[in-house]
């Protein structure tokens, strides 16, 4: 195992934990990867653990373009399809953040995108292109992969009707971050719609943002 693949292995349990001590996902749902860099294949949280019981040896190898399991013995998550289709059209991509929270939950089952409002949406700049709701399809098949993959074509995240949200990002902790604060907006967007109607950040403080978004380097 090389020393690269170790850290991004602790550099997940790390993630999957405070993920889960945040209350962003409960039980065993949810999942997370990190691809390694210079390479064709990413780590991937095994079927049926919690994040907060996940070890750095926990999380299997996977060829991106196949999915075959390189690494572990576990099942891998049920969600592959998803992670490994989004690495593939995100060449840039080095974490995909998969979680259940309560407000992406209710807010993508009414079928509202993230309207963006606040300012916890300086804290990941690169969600002001804008947070899509895409297709509803069964967990862990084809279809929902693809409909997640048309959704993200050129957003770093997006809400999944009934499920949660996805995001991803050029590192494991910015892809949490952003999943982080999609559930920040989703919970004031449903808050709002329920006295009122939800009033957007001006177009050019959100192409500002995206411009801060780049300038940092980050995934956009």
């Amino acid at each position: 195992m090389t020393d690269i693949e170790q850290e991004l292995r602790e550099r997940l349990t790390v993630v999957g934990r405070k993920l889960f001590e945040e209350g962003l996902t409960y039980g065993a749902s949810g999942n997370i990867s990190a691809r390694i860099p210079g390479t064709d294949t990413c780590l991937i949280k095994p079927s049926g653990y919690r994040f907060c019981d996940l070890e750095p040896e926990h999380f299997l190898l996977v060829d991106i373009n196949t999915r075959e399991v390189l690494k572990g013995t576990a099942k891998p998550s049920i969600e592959t399809p998803f992670h490994t289709k989004l690495y593939l059209q995100w060449p840039e991509a080095g974490g995909v953040v998969h979680i259940h929270p309560e407000y992406s939950i209710l807010l993508s089952t009414l079928g509202k995108e993230v309207v963006m409002m606040g300012l916890d949406i300086y804290g990941a700049p690169a969600l002001a292109k804008g947070v899509p709701v895409s297709k509803f399809a069964q967990p862990g098949t084809d279809e929902l992969a693809d409909n997640m993959v048309e959704a993200m074509k050129e957003h770093v995240a997006c809400l999944m009707p009934h499920h949660g949200c996805t995001a991803i990002g050029k590192s494991i902790e910015e892809a949490a971050t952003n999943a982080k604060v999609v559930e920040a907006l989703a919970e004031i967007n449903y808050k709002i719609l329920l006295v009122g109607e939800p009033s957007p950040l001006p177009q050019s403080l959100l192409d500002m943002l995206v411009e801060m978004a780049k300038d940092k380097g980050l995934l956009v």
